[in-house]
């Protein structure tokens, strides 16, 4: 989702137009022009890293809700672990060994 909407693609193309056919002794006029393109550019890299974060977010949350958390009352060596996080396909695999799913 890296590229540009038509609509932004439209305002670029009416955005170079309008400088070309700006008088190039109006500094004033160019000047306006140029804070608005930068602006622009701006307000798009913002966009762009939001929807980076969302998407980076919406990957952290998929990941962590594909995860069963699982607990035993015996774990399987002195000082071993008796919490885990297991692939929803292995959870009948833990329950043979005794774990339990956590509520």
């Amino acid at each position: 989702m890296a590229g540009l909407t038509k609509e932004q693609r439209a305002e670029r193309a009416a955005a170079k137009l309008a400088a070309t056919q700006v008088d190039a002794n109006d500094p004033e006029q160019q000047e306006q022009q140029e804070q608005q393109e930068q602006q622009e550019q701006q307000e798009q890299q913002e966009q762009q890293e939001q929807q980076e974060q969302q998407e980076q977010q919406e990957q952290q949350e998929q990941q962590e809700q594909q995860l069963v958390a699982m607990i035993t009352d015996f774990p399987a060596f002195p000082g071993g672990p008796n919490t885990a996080n297991v692939h929803p396909d292995e959870v009948e695999n833990w329950k043979a060994h005794g774990w339990k799913e956590m509520e």
